[in-house]
């Protein structure tokens, strides 16, 4: 039987050491980029997850405690956990954690594929991926914290078809199986392991090194591993209160029809940011790889079928952030361990300008990571939230129309309204009748932070606009953003706090620079 990968290169014992000394390094440099932000205010979606997380628990009437929002239950458990051991530092935390294994893994898969030159170069690629503001990875959120998963199962989907006894087979198959359903648990668009594993075992087939005899071991050993994910992190999830059919609704059916809300009202916006997102893409180097990559399968100057899989996933995940439709710049750690994999391939196999492309975006990260080191981080959403907690009394609620769940999180106070997030709201509530009905019940919210209008697009806001005319009155403007307090109530000045005039993130601002 003839093998996909290329029989490992002897290499010397100081070679060894000195490769393992380029992987370490990387992965160190790529935590230790991230040092300097661990105390910086909350991103949006970190304030937001680390306040569902904090309070999921059963009986609360929502998806996830008080909450809906539209993503698995293994993501929320990992903010729930952070939220209980430290809040934004422990998720910080995390999130050096999961850049160092994206290293780690990157490094380790492309040694197996190409030898310790492929390993080294795959390592300093996917840092200079992590360390560039552009490629989104500064904020923890699930792309991040699913990338290790990926490469993981990637790792044991290249074991399975690999092995030699079937005690391995089986046990690897059943790894990569837990593997995929844990990413997708994480963030339900990283199918990227199934598809790895699929072209892989089929382009094998093919060519003839493997049997079907192996096949039929691998597909129930895989199947019975992400079975065994499922079932242990649905049962928790029901134990906490989630119900496992609006998980499912909250993962997908609500991603199509919130597709077409953006499409029908949102696209303008969607526009600005798909053409930074392309711009990003191209900067931070993932872009010219994957052409690279591209290149060299269609001319043959790399032949392995592993690298075709590899080519297969990454044109999956380009796939997959396109009809994301939000178009995030994080949404690119996504492509960050598949595509650092391939760099090392490329380097190793001596294709032209592999090299000099995993430089130039290193030099340009460095640069970028410098630069982002004194921008203002224009946590807006964080300067209105200590504020109006500065006025607060215990007890006291807030809502935010529309989204900036960070607002709350930072205020420390709760919120009656189930929806943190814009897309939600202008998705689930276009007409804003459980917003009305919130605002006008016996659980209305003691503030309510207008965050740019009430009128924003895909909302129909007629009837909130006369609900807050008649039930709350302007208690000051902080930071550009309306904040209003409900009649009857008698609460401090709020304070006039020093504001960020930049966006409201360290990438958002960079975007906003140079993009």
């Amino acid at each position: 039987m003839t093998t996909t990968l290329r029989s490992p290169t002897v290499v010397p014992r100081d070679g060894r050491d000195a490769h393992r000394r380029v992987v370490v390094v990387s992965a160190l440099a790529a935590a230790g980029s991230r040092l300097p932000f661990l105390s910086r205010p909350p991103g949006p979606d970190e304030g937001g997850f680390l306040l569902v997380g904090g309070q999921w628990h059963a009986g609360s009437g929502s998806l996830y405690g008080s909450y809906w929002v539209d993503r698995p239950p293994l993501l929320i458990a990992v903010y729930r956990w952070a939220a209980q051991t430290g809040g934004l530092v422990s998720l910080r935390l995390v999130g050096c954690l999961a850049v160092v294994l994206v290293v780690v893994l990157s490094a380790y898969l492309a040694r197996r594929i190409a030898g310790p030159r492929a390993g080294c170069w795959a390592a300093v690629a996917a840092t200079a991926f992590l360390v560039s503001p552009l490629s989104g990875s500064r904020e923890v959120n699930g792309e991040l914290l699913a990338a290790p998963l990926v490469l993981v199962g990637m790792s044991a989907a290249l074991t399975a078809l690999m092995a030699p006894n079937r005690t391995r087979v089986i046990l690897a198959a059943a790894g990569a199986g837990a593997a995929a359903v844990a990413a997708l648990l994480v963030k339900q668009n990283f199918a990227d392991v199934a598809v790895f594993g699929v072209v892989l075992g089929a382009t094998m087939l093919w060519r003839g090194e493997v049997d079907r005899s192996r096949l039929r071991h691998v597909v129930p050993a895989a199947t019975a591993g992400g079975g065994l994910v499922a079932v242990v992190v649905g049962g928790w999830a029901v134990l906490h209160g989630t119900s496992l059919t609006g998980v499912v609704d909250a993962m997908y059916p609500f991603r199509v029809a919130a597709s077409r809300t953006m499409a029908e009202h949102g696209g303008a916006h969607a526009v600005i940011r798909m053409h930074r997102l392309f711009a990003a893409w191209v900067f931070t180097g993932l872009g010219l790889v994957s052409a690279l990559a591209g290149w060299a399968l269609v001319t043959r100057r790399v032949r392995d079928g592993v690298v075709w899989a590899l080519a297969a996933t990454i044109a999956f995940e380009g796939v997959s952030i396109a009809l994301g439709g939000n178009f995030w710049l994080h949404y690119l750690v996504q492509l960050v361990g598949p595509v650092s994999v391939v760099t090392g391939v490329l380097v190793a196999r001596r294709v032209r300008g592999s090299r000099e492309v995993v430089i130039a975006a290193g030099v340009l990260a460095v640069g970028l990571w410098s630069v982002s080191l004194s921008l203002d981080p224009a946590a807006n959403g964080a300067t209105v939230g200590r504020t109006v907690a500065a006025s607060s009394r215990a007890g006291d609620t807030i809502v935010t129309a529309y989204g900036q769940p960070d607002v709350a999180e930072t205020a420390g106070l709760s919120s009656p309204y189930p929806y943190l997030w814009s897309l939600p709201v202008k998705t689930l509530d276009p007409h804003l009748t459980r917003l009305d009905a919130v605002l006008r019940g016996p659980a209305a919210p003691t503030w309510l932070v207008v965050w740019k209008n009430i009128d924003s697009w895909g909302l129909d806001a007629a009837e909130t606009r006369a609900i807050l005319a008649a039930a709350y009155h302007p208690a000051g403007r902080v930071c550009g953003h309306e904040v209003y307090l409900r009649d009857g109530l008698d609460r401090p000045a709020l304070a006039d706090p020093i504001c960020s005039k930049g966006a409201s993130t360290i990438g958002g601002a960079l975007e906003r620079h140079l993009l």
